[in-house]
């Protein structure tokens, strides 16, 4: 098998910091780290851009760690930088109600708050090249197990507001908005509206799951993209959504280590069907590597069980271009342009 060096991916969605790259699964270590060989068959299949998943202040610090540890082996990696809202507990400081049952208050944490500014303004004000994307924040009103609808919208519009003051008169191309929005309907909509942003902002929502409707909403606005991954694939309307999703609003990324496709999604018997017609033309390394349990890393070519990885990325573009009925090609080089475009 041969890399297919013609082509050029980005995976604009990479939490290449999940405890699964580092062998952890459940609370257990079952194998040694293995991050540098995930990176390498990224590369091994198309892969020459990625952007690293933020959900927190934590995580940017080993995100950039990662960065600068394998720059020479990735020179276009970068990460996104903000408060996911499943993490908006974090920002927020917890005190007693001022009646006397269990109801608690919970007010911003401003010193967070202001670390964070200040990550942004140093690497706004230092020209990071790793510093791809404000985010990954906003609204999921899917897991309010995590912070309820109150706490995300504080934290959400603490962040819009500072990212606002930041950016607003900003001589250059801020990074974009990756944006996070689960059964939110147009709610995270409504708040971008109420901020005033530098005139070149751009927005991504990623991993798009929700309907037609709003996504054609979406798309009709300037600046406005969507990506899509396997997750977002996993029902008929989530295929209906990328068919008509215009190709120079679409982005494609893995959300690795989740969102691997099943065969439970309407997409599965596609993709088999589009690997099988296309086994001659799409000669992928990826392909003849073994499929391996969690505690039997031995081999160099090799995928982990159940845990999705940035090299399986142009599978999700081959499905892509079934979906919308073009060649391969055509959705490589269109998304490509787009990447060229923002990133």
């Amino acid at each position: 098998m041969t890399t297919n060096s013609n082509f050029k991916l980005m995976d604009i969605g990479l939490n290449l910091i999940d405890a699964q790259f580092e062998g952890h699964y459940h609370g257990k270590n079952q194998h040694p780290n293995d991050i540098k060989c995930v990176i390498n068959r990224m590369l091994e299949n198309d892969v020459e851009k990625c952007m690293l998943t933020t959900s927190c202040i934590k995580e940017y610090y080993h995100n950039l760690e990662l960065c600068e540890k394998y720059e020479n082996i990735v020179p276009n990696i970068g990460f996104t930088v903000g408060v996911h809202p499943c993490s908006s507990m974090d920002m927020v400081i917890e005190k007693k109600g001022d009646t006397n049952d269990d109801e608690k208050i919970c007010e911003l944490n401003l010193t967070k708050f202001e670390e964070l500014k200040k990550i942004w303004k140093d690497l706004l004000e230092n020209d990071s090249k790793h510093f791809m994307a404000f985010g990954e924040f906003g609204l999921d009103y899917d897991r309010l197990f995590h912070a309820t609808k109150e706490v995300q919208l504080k934290v959400f519009e603490k962040q819009l507001e500072i990212v606002s003051s930041l950016t607003s008169n900003l001589n250059k191309k801020p990074p974009v908005f990756f944006l996070h929005m689960r059964s939110c309907g147009e709610e995270l909509l409504d708040l971008l509206d109420k901020y005033s942003f530098n005139k070149d902002q751009v927005f991504i929502i990623h991993s798009f799951t929700d309907s037609l409707e709003i996504m054609n909403k979406i798309v009709s606005r300037d600046n406005f993209y969507v990506s899509f991954n396997n997750c977002s694939l996993r029902t008929e309307e989530g295929l209906e959504n990328l068919k008509q999703c215009p190709l120079n609003k679409m982005f494609l990324e893995t959300d690795a280590p989740w969102c691997a496709i099943r065969k439970t999604h309407p997409s599965y018997p596609l993709l088999s069907k589009a690997l099988e017609e296309n086994k001659d033309e799409l000669n992928y390394k990826q392909l003849d590597y073994e499929i391996l349990k969690k505690k039997k890393l031995m081999l160099d070519n090799y995928l982990i069980q159940d845990r999705h990885e940035p090299c399986e990325l142009w599978k999700v573009y081959l499905l892509a271009s079934v979906i919308k009925k073009c060649s391969y090609k055509e959705i490589v080089d269109s998304i490509w342009e787009n990447c060229e475009k923002l990133f």
